[in-house]
């Protein structure tokens, strides 16, 4: 990791936000239900309770592991929502787009920072039906039509990457050409695959991976957090 990687690495575990996290009970029919508790957490953050953390995934899977760490940005400081656009920004793109978009909600505050310091002009195309149990992504009201340009899509993170390719069919059905997603994080769970094997370009310049090395070199976690992070992630891979 580059120093200005590790400074933004060191925030994402430092800095505390009131933010929504998804848990998930099982109900007594067998049944799984998903909600949202909000609480004290960090952007990078473990788990405080056996309920946490479900994703989009889960919702299809349930029987599937919850996982111990979470990256939720959400809610952040106007200062640290630059310095992400700003470690996106350095990415070396295969084609500028002639737009770019955030995908709701978490990632419209970075998303707009990113078109700021690359000149790329920001679109809202996207609006968020965000019910816990089934979050779509929907064409915005007045969402201006694509004609054939391309367009970034913009997100916070990627795991399995199912979830992204809804943000891609609305752009498209809009007119748009989409060239591809850029993310702060790649969890390293197949979501970088299943994107690029699409035929979509994937950009991310942090994974998950390297920032549990990081903090544990600096025992900002412990050898426990450290182990459990890395095995889910590998047992998810594999799912």
């Amino acid at each position: 990791m580059k120093q200005s990687e590790k400074k933004l690495a060191d925030l994402l575990i430092s800095t505390k936000t009131h933010a929504k996290v998804r848990r998930k009970k099982q109900n007594p029919d067998g049944s799984y239900e998903f909600y949202y508790v909000i609480r004290d957490t960090s952007p990078i953050d473990f788990r405080i309770d056996p309920s946490e953390f479900a994703f989009v995934y889960h919702e299809k899977h349930p029987e599937a592991p919850l996982s111990p760490i979470i990256v939720n940005l959400r809610n952040l400081p106007d200062s640290l929502n630059k310095k992400i656009a700003e470690c996106m920004a350095k990415m070396t793109l295969k084609q500028i787009p002639q737009s770019c978009t955030g995908i709701p909600n978490a990632a419209i505050p970075y998303a707009k920072e990113f078109a700021t310091v690359t000149k790329i002009p920001y679109l809202t195309i996207f609006e968020k039906d965000d019910q816990p149990g089934s979050p779509r992504i929907l064409p915005a009201k007045d969402a201006p039509k694509g004609k054939g340009k391309t367009i970034l899509i913009i997100d916070d993170v990627i795991t399995k990457g199912e979830s992204k390719f809804r943000s891609f069919q609305v752009a498209e059905q809009l007119g748009y050409k989409v060239l591809g997603l850029i993310v702060l994080i790649d969890r390293g769970e197949g979501g970088k695959e299943m994107i690029e094997q699409a035929g979509y370009q994937f950009y991310a310049p942090l994974t998950l991976k390297g920032i549990l090395d990081y903090y544990l070199e600096k025992s900002t976690i412990t050898q426990e957090q450290y182990n459990e992070s890395v095995e889910y992630l590998k047992q998810s891979k594999r799912i």
